[in-house]
């Protein structure tokens, strides 16, 4: 955040040295300029709401709770071998495939994947990897969804966030089964919201990288235990992640895909699925580059007035905000306040 904050008022200083020279405003300067001091103004109102949120979601209970079984095993294939596949499209990549989505989601969020079928599902081939929750009439929802959409995997797999990296790795053993001609595999989750046209030139952009998605360095591992992204010393000793590509959304080149998954069923299990698949097993055992592209947003932008057309992909979103940014990414044209939110200044 603070250097996101500098990078505003750097902009902002220069802005006014170049305005020192004895000329007149144009009504394009007078325009950035105010654009500028308007993002300055609203900074405190943003970092406020996002602490809010963030500490909401900090009370939590305890996650130790959800990984006593990865204390007794932590063998991807003993887990992918005692794990049924219950429901599945019959018919899947029946045509060339320059890119297959596969998407997290969990039961309960119909309502997320009917807005992804409504909007960029459309434009994709995507499907739904669920698993099973304790409510009996889910599974039951399920079938009827499957037997509506012809886009839900299930498999008899608790579905809970500690369980995620499993749920990857039956993606991905799934999309080498069934859709092996695919380019390109797009791992996300189901409050993602995709920009296909950016996607496109982002595709084109990394043709050549093994794995690219939104980088993160020499991040410390959560030892918090109240977080769901806590990860005990048991599982990850080190003190840091020297980098790995972002959970919400990153891309493995399909000429990579079965080195990947085949190297991850000999690589110990840990609970955070992303630097499980992109550090340890991508980058640390194979020495695959990851590359950065933060047109692969892992955050959510703070302002839902513009198209984001420089964007492939927006996370965190809401259904009822996935369809108002699509309205937004759909239309043509934009203001000159948005330009710089699709510039680069706030796409970080």
């Amino acid at each position: 955040m603070s250097g996101l904050l500098a990078t505003i008022v750097l902009s902002v200083m220069i802005d006014r040295s170049q305005y020192s020279v004895a000329r007149p405003f144009s009504r394009a300067s007078a325009a950035r300029r105010k654009g500028l001091l308007c993002v300055l103004a609203t900074l405190p109102v943003f970092c406020v709401s996002w602490q809010l949120s963030y500490a909401v979601g900090q009370a939590q209970t305890p996650q130790d709770q959800n990984l006593h079984h990865l204390r007794a095993n932590r063998s991807l294939i003993h887990y992918l071998d005692n794990i049924n596949l219950l429901i599945e499209p019959s018919s899947v990549c029946q045509k060339k495939v320059p890119v297959l989505v596969l998407v997290t989601s969990t039961p309960s969020h119909y309502r997320h994947r009917d807005v992804i079928r409504n909007t960029w599902g459309k434009h994709q081939e995507t499907y739904f990897f669920l698993g099973l929750t304790q409510d009996d009439d889910r599974i039951a929802n399920a079938y009827i969804e499957a037997k509506q959409h012809s886009d839900l995997i299930v498999h008899e797999l608790q579905d809970h966030y500690q369980n995620l990296t499993l749920k990857v790795a039956l993606m991905l053993q799934w999309a080498l089964h069934r859709c092996p001609q695919a380019e390109f595999v797009f791992k996300t989750d189901d409050d993602v919201m995709l920009n296909p046209r950016t996607l496109e030139t982002v595709l084109e952009d990394n043709k050549g990288a093994a794995l690219f998605g939104y980088k993160h360095e020499n991040k410390v591992p959560y030892r918090d235990e109240y977080t769901k992204w806590y990860m005990p010393r048991w599982l990850y000793n080190e003190d840091l992640i020297p980098e790995y590509l972002s959970g919400p959304g990153y891309i493995i080149n399909g000429k990579n895909l079965k080195e990947i998954f085949t190297a991850a069923l000999h690589i110990p299990l840990i609970n955070i699925e992303d630097i499980y698949f992109t550090y340890l097993v991508a980058k640390r055992a194979l020495g695959l580059p990851l590359t950065h592209d933060r047109r692969l947003s892992p955050y959510k932008p703070w302002i839902f007035t513009c198209p984001y057309k420089n964007y492939a992909s927006i996370h965190s979103l809401s259904p009822e905000e996935m369809d108002i940014v699509w309205s937004k990414i759909q239309s043509s044209g934009e203001s000159q306040f948005c330009s710089y939110f699709t510039s680069g200044l706030l796409l970080y």
